[in-house]
């Protein structure tokens, strides 16, 4: 006989961190309130919606997010999956090869374009979604999936009901259950995961060791910043932020906001450390978050004026490496910079969006199951051969 399994949907407002014995239920519930406090868009400039709070035997909290589908500023790939699939796609056919390529790839996505459309893709609700890049997941048992996707259902008629963030690494338990329940696999991204650091091989020991050279005899440090110190301004770790991830790679990508670097650092949901010069002006910025076991790092960026040769990016990533080492935990680095991270050590992963069916109207499951078949046999071969 199976155990009951008790879910909740909480608005934000009625959460209260203290009172979860675990430290990634009060991480998830202080979270929460923070995004919930001003608006989601205070915090995620690009992001346009509710956030709630799923709460399983008194004891683990998910982040649930309500999109405003009409809204027009909903252009996060994180809190739209049209903005994923269709905003993102399109602008990046600007880095194509030639003129008659980007043509014939803008070609290529006008069916899409119109198939998700017509679904009404973003017409869902998002379990585990904490508006960033990659969205950890506390321990959940896996037994009590079904039940959270029925109080999710119940409370959300005819919507698409999307766990986000899936793969068979570090939510392998997760993911064999969805499949199990018959969830749809979509693919969201390529992404790359580090859980042996011992033993790589002689020529990925000569990378880490040639990377932590760089580091221990750069003019620049790393300096840790707590909110009772003054810690690093947090409007120029939005700044280097916003000019690598928004600027440089894409709008689509989650805008965090300077609010969004100060209300988590103060609350110390993400450890922020900064890269200073002589000057003591910081030019990087990394933010982690541990969950788990697994440590990820939402915010990242450094001053791309500065000489390509002082190693910014290389210095930042391999204080993140050794990190996740030193503690332990497996390093998720997110999605980007393949052949970078995996000649450091990392391996490639398929993530997905796992989303339910059903509810929706069966020719709009239709299109987003055709839409899922494109994607699992053109797009992941594609990024496979390519090393993305």
């Amino acid at each position: 006989m199976h155990e009951v399994v008790r879910v909740r949907i909480e608005a934000a407002d009625a959460l209260d961190p203290s009172r979860f014995d675990h430290p990634d239920a009060r991480t998830a519930a202080a979270y929460i309130r923070l995004l919930a406090a001003d608006g989601v868009a205070s915090m995620v400039a690009n992001a346009r919606g509710t956030m709630l709070a799923i709460v399983v035997d008194d004891a683990t909290v998910l982040p649930l997010f309500v999109p405003e589908t009409r809204s027009a500023a909903n252009t996060s790939y994180t809190s739209s999956m049209y903005a994923h699939y269709v905003s993102y796609a399109r602008a990046e056919l600007a880095e194509l090869r030639t003129p008659i390529v980007q043509r014939l790839a803008a070609i290529a996505l006008l069916p899409i374009a119109t198939m998700l459309r017509v679904a009404r893709i973003d017409d869902a609700v998002y379990i585990n979604n904490w508006l960033l890049s990659t969205n950890l997941y506390p321990a959940l048992d896996p037994a009590a999936v079904d039940a959270v996707t029925a109080a999710v259902r119940a409370r959300f008629r005819g919507r698409y009901v999307v766990w986000n963030s899936v793969n068979e690494h570090t939510t392998g338990a997760l993911h064999a259950r969805m499949r199990d329940l018959g969830y749809l696999p979509l693919f969201s991204r390529s992404i790359w995961v580090q859980d042996v650091y011992e033993g790589l091989g002689s020529r990925i020991e000569h990378v880490l060791r040639r990377e932590r050279r760089l580091a221990s005899r750069s003019d620049y440090r790393m300096r840790a910043t707590r909110c009772d110190d003054g810690g690093a301004d947090p409007q120029r770790a939005a700044d280097l932020y916003r000019r690598l991830y928004v600027e440089k790679y894409s709008a689509h990508n989650p805008q965090l906001t300077a609010a969004f670097m100060a209300r988590t650092r103060d609350a110390g949901i993400i450890d922020y450390e900064v890269l200073v010069g002589e000057d003591d002006e910081a030019v990087g910025v990394i933010g982690h978050v541990a969950l788990n076991g697994v440590l990820t790092t939402p915010v990242l960026g450094y001053d791309l004026d500065r000489p390509r040769e002082d190693g910014l990016y290389r210095i930042l990533s391999i204080r993140l490496q050794d990190k996740a080492r030193d503690l332990g935990l497996v390093f998720h680095s997110s999605a980007g910079a393949g052949e970078f991270k995996k000649s450091r050590g990392a391996r490639n992963r398929i993530e997905y969006r796992m989303v339910v069916l059903d509810g929706v109207p069966r020719w709009r499951a239709a299109l987003v199951r055709l839409f899922a078949a494109l994607a699992e046999r053109l797009v992941i071969p594609m990024m496979t051969r390519r090393g993305l």
